[in-house]
């Protein structure tokens, strides 16, 4: 059941619920307040016929023998409607078994009259019942109890009865259609009271699910990667409450998140760098031997597969002892570094150049038999003898003497290093300056 549908009908039962409530409370009010004000009006009648039914005859027998009780009422109120054995309207007449003259009907069935709203106790001046309305026995003593709740009708100064104004209720047809148009206008108001809360259910539901729908939605997009979200917060309800706490919360994570991405970047990037670092040699910037090994092994192993050719080679510097003694080392570290850079410079993107240790240089060149690689060798031989040391020192001279193997057949890379140093110590011997090869 959708958020809408569960509000509406707690609404709907919420209005229910108080209408029957205010409406039951207010129906016993009324009802209570209606049989008190009943009550009243009927004991004060029926105490004021009393009260003139014996100023007119005195005393009941001889009240009774010239006129009942009951035909006294219907005189002193027009023929009201009572029935033959009721006193009149608020009042009891006496039982058959009492006596008394009645009315003559003919010898037919007596008519029938509405039953009276209340039934009273009347007592002689000793207590003893004079009508007992259903609840005493006429000529019984009155329990003292009762006595208590009397109200004396006095003639000439002297009391001669008691009247109980505790009477029973008994609804006319007139206190029933009464009744009956309190219950139905309750009724009304009920189902006004059911439509209004529908129809507010309706509404406030509309309104709180659009809220809540534009909340889970961006919920949803948080969820999908979209951490930076916003929400209309407007008011100060519980929904508001939420929302606002909703666009701090997501602002703060876009936020962390950004700064936890740039963090992120930034370690990678230090993390490449560290990576850079240990493999790279840090005077020449050329790659070390450690990773040359590794690298080497792996183009091996590619050109053993593919049948392709692969040359490695060593090459050294010609007395590059002599250069530090007699130039300083710190002209030493700048002929490395400029050999590193025409080695660097003038090398295929493919192929493979490292410092292999203090002034040893190794070349990797996939795709390279052995004729292309003299060439290439030979050219790097020249480049660096003709290069401009004396802006370095005026006497500085720089030469390089290489080793190059092709021989695939040697079974390793290490076994083709091995080959070329080799060659390159032939190189050294046979004059420096040149590249030997097998």
């Amino acid at each position: 059941m959708s958020l809408r549908l569960k509000l509406m009908a707690a609404l709907l039962a919420t209005g229910l619920a108080a209408v029957a409530v205010a409406g039951g409370l207010a129906y016993l009010g009324l009802s209570h307040k209606f049989d008190a004000l009943r009550r009243e009006q009927a004991a004060e009648h029926f105490y004021s016929g009393v009260n003139a039914y014996f100023n007119q005859y005195g005393d009941w027998t001889t009240a009774s023998e010239r006129e009942p009780f009951d035909r006294f009422m219907r005189r002193r109120e027009g023929a009201a409607q009572l029935r033959s054995d009721s006193p009149g309207p608020g009042a009891e007449g006496p039982p058959p078994h009492e006596g008394g003259p009645r009315p003559p009907h003919g010898g037919g069935p007596r008519p029938t009259r509405p039953e009276p709203p209340f039934r009273f106790v009347l007592a002689d001046a000793d207590f003893r019942v004079l009508l007992g309305a259903g609840r005493f026995t006429p000529g019984s003593a009155l329990p003292s109890q009762v006595r208590l709740a009397t109200r004396p009708v006095e003639v000439n100064g002297r009391t001669v009865a008691h009247v109980v104004a505790d009477g029973e209720f008994a609804p006319s047809e007139q206190d029933r259609a009464y009744l009956r148009a309190m219950q139905s206008s309750l009724l009304t108001g009920g189902m006004a009271a059911a439509a209004l809360a529908v129809g507010l259910g309706l509404l406030l539901g509309a309104g709180l699910s659009r809220r809540l729908q534009g909340l889970t939605g961006a919920i949803r997009a948080m969820h999908g990667g979209a951490l930076h979200q916003q929400v209309p917060a407007e008011g100060s309800d519980e929904v508001a409450v939420v929302a606002k706490a909703f666009n701090e919360m997501s602002e703060k994570l876009a936020r962390s998140h950004e700064e936890l991405q740039v963090s992120h970047r930034k370690i990678l990037e230090q993390a490449a760098q560290l990576r850079e670092l240990s493999v790279r040699d840090a005077l020449t910037q050329l790659y070390n031997r450690r990773h040359f090994d590794e690298q080497a092994s792996t183009l091996f192993k590619q050109a053993m597969r593919h049948k392709r050719p692969l040359s490695l080679v060593i090459a050294d510097i010609d007395y590059f002892k002599h250069i530090n003694d007699k130039f300083t080392h710190a002209t030493g570290d700048a002929v490395l570094r400029q050999i590193g850079e025409i080695l660097r410079t003038h090398m295929r993107l493919s192929d493979l150049v490292a410092r292999y240790g203090g002034e040893e240089f190794v070349l990797a060149l996939p795709e390279t038999a052995a004729p292309q690689a003299r060439a290439l060798c030979d050219k790097l031989r020249g480049l660096i003898e003709n290069y401009p040391w004396h802006t370095l020192h005026p006497d500085l001279r720089v030469t390089m003497s290489m080793g190059v193997c092709a021989d695939l057949a040697a079974g390793s890379a290490e076994a083709m290093l091995r080959k070329a140093d080799v060659l390159l110590y032939r190189a050294k011997e046979t004059g420096r300056n040149r590249v030997c090869h097998v």
